[in-house]
């Protein structure tokens, strides 16, 4: 019965285990827009830590346009961007730190078209689209699992060792 519940407890599945993702960007990654937006925002599955938090994006002659720094507005990342920026595509790269503490990275494209020449705007793509280049650092195990199942194995051994004393 007890080996039951040890196994219950090491092979359940738990939110732990999912860490915090990109579902979102504004614009969205692959999107044509008629007006570079003031800022961009990258939209999360948790609300990301300041740590290591990095958002740059480059226009199409490979110049720095983002301004300033990235701030974190709940679990979206809002990183400004310099006012009259030239029709083209854009770059972003960035990367985060999820509220559990594994480093998350990514890039993708927008585009800003001339607005004289502008076709309708393309319709959002996807969240799938915006995490396509998602590189995230660890897949491994959350270090509280092997530690638990260590925990639950020195109990069942301490039980063990305690009824084997009993009987002899």
């Amino acid at each position: 019965m007890l080996v039951a519940a040890g196994a219950l407890v090491l092979g359940a599945p738990s939110a732990a285990l999912a860490h915090d993702g990109l579902v979102a960007t504004s614009p969205a990654a692959g999107a044509s827009v008629v007006e570079a937006p003031d800022a961009l925002e990258l939209d999360f599955t948790g609300e990301p830590l300041s740590l290591g938090t990095l958002v740059e994006v480059t226009g199409p002659d490979g110049a720095l346009v983002s301004s300033g720094d990235a701030e974190i507005r709940g679990t979206t990342l809002v990183q400004p961007i310099e006012d009259d920026v030239a029709a083209g595509t854009y770059r972003v790269e960035w990367r985060s730190t999820s509220s559990d503490g594994h480093p998350l990275s990514g890039t993708f494209d927008f585009t800003v078209t001339e607005a004289e020449n502008a076709p309708a705007p393309a319709a959002t793509s996807p969240a799938a689209d915006a995490l396509a280049d998602q590189e995230p650092a660890d897949d491994g195990i959350a270090p509280v699992w092997p530690a638990a199942g260590a925990v639950v194995l020195v109990g069942i051994g301490a039980l063990a060792m305690t009824r084997l004393r009993r009987r002899g």
